[in-house]
């Protein structure tokens, strides 16, 4: 289905990418999904004890009902300490017994080791993680939105500063920077917890939104004076380095980058009150190619920082009760919709977000005929 639709709106700019990824551990490169070779690279302790802590986990299993709980259940305290502990930290700012059970069902589905040795013999599709191929632009994502946005009215860099309601609960306008636009249906994709504070809610919904956390993050993007960093389309570093993941575009799509150049996005997980989030960018930049394995100042050839805010709804332990709190109160009102991940408050991919848009789409055009 949605492969469908990518190929309507984009053939013939569409390419079919084979996926690599890697986590860089010990000034080695891991491919992820783990696979069974990983046993090559790890010194016999390692790999006895990974054995021994993955069984021992079936025979003892832990309750949980955290996220460090259940991906140990899944994989052992010895792997789980390698790969998840430390990189899942950096990501959200909080150690793994913190976070949500359902953070290991949204991310990692229901991969074990076991269904990773089974997935290397005997290859699935079924598993979202394991997936080889993906689709994208020539040009980069960005075409999706220019071909979607084609004739519409939109209005970039713009403050929602208040929402105008009837007493029945129904949305008549939004004021954006003293204007208001009025609407006939509102689908908002902003941080929730910012939206709730627009519509004057009682206390309790406002003290229940308030408890919904969000992941900022700072992109760094750098140019190089060479042909191609890796071969990877990312790669993950759960150990100091400031940042946490890499991607090169080129390597998504030959034409992001000139032929014999290449560049990189260097991602940065932080919250805003991290002294991070106010370094000037070029500290910013020193800090992250200091840090890069195999790039040499020199070859640097010029840099972009981007901060993100709001990037990643965070699940942390009992929010499922401010969201629920928070999602009853919005249904009250009768034209208004939530949407994506920052929306919705749902750590979603891309594609299941245009799946949902879709739906939502096809949903407001039947109720309106």
């Amino acid at each position: 289905y949605l492969n469908l639709f990518f190929k309507d709106f984009l053939n013939p700019s569409l390419l079919e990418v084979v996926r690599k990824s890697t986590i860089y551990w010990k000034n080695q490169f891991i491919d992820y999904p783990l696979k069974p070779s990983i046993v090559y690279i790890m010194n016999p302790f390692e790999s006895l004890t990974s054995i021994f802590t993955y069984f021992l986990r079936h025979i003892f299993p832990l309750k949980g009902d955290s996220f460090e709980s259940t991906s140990i259940n899944r994989f052992g305290d010895r792997l789980y300490s390698m790969f998840f502990k430390k990189y899942t930290q950096k990501v959200w700012g909080l150690n793994g017994c913190q976070l949500s059970s359902e953070l290991a069902d949204t991310r990692l589905q229901n991969i074990s080791l076991w269904r990773v040795l089974k997935n290397f013999f005997l290859p699935s599709k079924t598993i979202k993680s394991f997936t080889d191929t993906f689709f994208y632009p020539q040009t980069g994502i960005g075409h999706l939105s220019d071909v979607l946005s084609a004739d519409l009215d939109i209005h970039l860099n713009s403050k929602v500063v208040g929402l105008v309601c009837d007493k029945k609960k129904i949305i008549k306008a939004v004021v954006e920077d003293g204007t208001h636009y009025e609407l006939d249906t509102l689908v908002s994709t902003m941080p929730l917890n910012e939206l709730v504070s627009l519509l004057n809610p009682p206390e309790d919904v406002l003290k229940h939104a308030e408890k919904l956390m969000y992941r900022d993050l700072i992109c760094v993007f750098i140019s190089l004076d060479i042909k191609r960093y890796s071969d990877n389309h990312w790669i993950y570093f759960p150990d100091k380095q400031i940042f946490g993941r890499i991607h090169e575009p080129k390597n998504w799509s030959p034409k992001m980058a000139v032929k014999d150049k290449t560049g990189l996005c260097i991602e940065i997980f932080c919250s805003r009150k991290d002294s991070v989030w106010d370094y000037a960018d070029a500290q910013i930049v020193d800090s992250v190619v200091d840090e890069l394995p195999a790039v040499d100042k020199k070859n640097v050839l010029g840099s972009k920082v981007v901060r993100v805010e709001n990037a990643y709804p965070i699940y942390e332990l009992g929010y499922k009760k401010h969201l629920d709190k928070v999602t009853e109160y919005i249904s009250s009102f009768e034209n208004l919709y939530l949407l994506g991940r920052t929306g919705g408050f749902r750590y979603e991919n891309m594609d299941y977000c245009m799946k949902e848009g879709l739906e939502l789409g096809e949903k407001i055009l039947g109720e309106t005929k």
